[in-house]
């Protein structure tokens, strides 16, 4: 393991290591980065790469939760870690992918990437090949060496890794030099070095050649984001206010029963929508928990993944999908004082001379002809957490969108499109006829990943 904790006593030169470690520590983390436990999360993947690129330029001692907070995820230079625990969340999160990325890979790695836990600072673990093993048993132990051999006092493994200080004696030595330094003819050295090179490269070659080849086959998983939160996901809901008359809160302020009764209404469509989202969070053993729209802030939306359900009275809906291709815009939303109707629509924003898909909510429900959802799932960079969106302009389209998305239907098509092949994000514009005032089956009528 190549720490970046040298021995005890030693003075820090965590930067330096020789050019072919550095070579392979890039190299086995864009493998990494382009796995899917890793291309569906760019929270993470951001995080995992500024921590191992700052290490490998000497900037370990640099990796703090302030810092990387700043650094990685655009926070103020004064914000309250206390309060904002995104960098502790996303190191546990980076931790279970790392374990998970390991686990399931079905090639070695000669070089593998940890990140302790209670640290920032990740650790670079070579796995020796037997020729180094053999080198090994030859080299006398020698107590000025950072090099020592995990494995050998009480330790279980048959195959112990190698493990090299990041902090060296010598700045025109790299770690792997140390190997023996005094032991080893210096050409016996050179071809051991140059032959675990060689091997190196060809291991690391094979192994993200593997792994390109099977991310590229894979697309923008809906739930993957959420399995791996240490908070229940927080599903996040329109609620509606029925406007009705209150003298007595203008003089005595304004009652439990007022708040709850008039201004805490969720239609039946919402609640069948959040009844299905639930199942299907239960199915796969995500925790979760449900709040008004009006009930929560920008600063609770930064502890967890989210779910929006909803788009008129859904201010969060409105706001996170500005930053789409296909946005919702609502003219004459509830609340603005206006005294005609909504007219809710989506709006492709790289061709707004398009006609938008809308619904006017001025016309009767019975004369609906038809209805229109957003359906997305992005790391969104206004909270920093992953979000789906599960909108519908109208209720008609969120029950069609919920559908969409509970019945696995939307997961095969992500999968089938050649366009979304090896993208973690994903926005889907959804249309359905109405007749008789029931939706018919859902239609994906636009589809963009990124």
């Amino acid at each position: 393991m190549l720490s970046s904790k040298g021995t005890e006593g030693s003075k820090s030169e965590i930067g330096n290591f020789g050019v072919e470690i550095q070579t392979a520590v890039r190299a086995e983390l864009e493998m990494m980065l382009k796995a899917p436990h890793f291309a569906q999360s760019h929270r993470c993947k951001d995080f995992l790469s500024y921590v191992v690129l700052q290490t490998l330029s000497g900037s370990a001692n640099h990796l703090k939760e302030r810092t990387i907070g700043i650094s990685v995820f655009g926070r103020a230079t004064d914000y309250d870690t206390g309060d904002d625990s995104i960098v502790r969340v996303t190191a546990n999160e980076v931790r279970k992918r790392i374990d998970q990325f390991y686990r399931e890979s079905r090639v070695a790695h000669t070089m593998q990437i940890e990140l302790p836990k209670g640290a920032y600072v990740p650790e670079f673990r070579i796995q020796p090949l037997q020729r180094v093993k053999e080198i090994e048993r030859d080299v006398a132990p020698d107590s000025s060496h950072q090099a020592t051999v995990e494995g050998e006092s009480g330790a279980t493994s048959e195959t112990p890794s190698l493990v090299v200080g990041s902090e060296v004696a010598a700045k025109d030595q790299s770690p792997l030099a140390l190997i023996g330094a005094h032991e080893e003819p210096r050409f016996r050295r050179g071809a051991v070095f140059a032959l675990l090179l060689v091997l190196l490269l060809c291991v690391g070659a094979t192994i993200f050649m593997i792994w390109r080849d099977r991310t590229q086959q894979t697309g923008p998983q809906v739930w993957e984001a959420f399995l791996h939160s240490n908070t229940p996901v927080l599903i996040c809901v329109d609620t509606h206010d029925l406007h009705l008359p209150n003298p007595a809160s203008s003089s005595g302020g304004q009652k439990f029963v007022d708040l709850v009764l008039h201004k805490q209404i969720i239609s039946l469509d919402d609640a069948a929508v959040i009844s299905s989202m639930a199942a299907m969070l239960g199915k796969k053993g995500i925790p979760f928990r449900v709040v008004g729209a009006e009930q929560t802030s920008l600063t609770e939306f930064r502890r967890q993944p989210v779910i929006l359900v909803g788009a008129i009275d859904n201010i969060w809906t409105i706001r996170l999908s500005q930053s789409l291709r296909y946005r919702i815009e609502v003219a004459n939303p509830p609340g603005s004082g206006s005294d005609k109707e909504p007219i809710a629509s989506i709006v492709d924003s790289q061709h707004a001379e398009s006609a938008p898909w809308s619904v006017d909510l001025s016309i009767p429900f019975g004369a609906w002809k038809s209805d229109y959802a957003i359906l997305a799932r992005t790391d969104d960079t206004t909270t920093g957490v992953p979000v789906l969106i599960e909108a519908g302009l109208g209720n008609p389209g969120s029950v069609t969108a919920s559908e969409l998305i509970t019945s696995g239907a939307l997961e095969r098509q992500l999968k089938s499109d050649p366009l979304c092949k090896g993208k973690a994000n994903f926005e889907a514009v959804v249309g359905t006829a109405i007749i008789d005032t029931k939706p018919g089956p859902p239609h994906v009528l636009r589809l963009n990943c990124w």
